[in-house]
């Protein structure tokens, strides 16, 4: 088990702990998954992953504990896909990627000018939630890389 999922995993059982939630195994599985599989996983793709291991488990149950986690603050919440919520292991404010070649969601670190300011002429800044859509840097390598090889097929056939 790697330090950093070792010490994020105590963090959030601690913050749960402070917050008096009862730590069942159904809420440890998610919390489990959420920080193993980081790719801002579904209610559903949460809850197919671990019903095997919890078959009495509904994705009711997978719901209501992924919205605990979020208001306790360990969680955030998404609609980068329109209103189907998406999970993040990552409660800090950070802004996020939807490639709509692969269909991944990708944590992006930019600056935000109004997340850094706390009032906003006259208001008072709480939440900032920015999504960007486009291609990701792996699909566009993909994309070059296709347009490389057939360059050189045409090539070879003009020879």
């Amino acid at each position: 088990m790697n330090k950093d999922y070792k010490q994020r995993h105590e963090k959030v059982i601690n913050q749960l702990k402070e917050a008096n939630v009862t730590l069942t195994p159904q809420r440890l599985a998610v919390i489990d998954y959420l920080e193993k599989h980081r790719c801002h996983p579904s209610v559903d793709e949460i809850y197919c992953a671990i019903k095997k291991k919890y078959p009495s488990m509904s994705p009711a149950t997978v719901y209501s504990t992924l919205q605990l986690l979020s208001e306790v603050g360990v969680v955030q919440e998404l609609y980068i896909r329109g209103d189907k919520a998406c999970f993040d292991h990552i409660p800090e404010p950070h802004h996020h990627l939807l490639c709509r070649e692969c269909g991944r969601i990708l944590d992006v670190e930019i600056s935000c000018p109004i997340a850094d300011k706390e009032k906003l002429k006259g208001h008072k800044v709480e939440k900032v939630k920015a999504y960007l859509y486009g291609v990701c840097s792996d699909c566009l390598k993909k994309k070059k890389d296709t347009k490389d090889n057939q360059r050189k097929q045409m090539r070879k056939e003009e020879k």
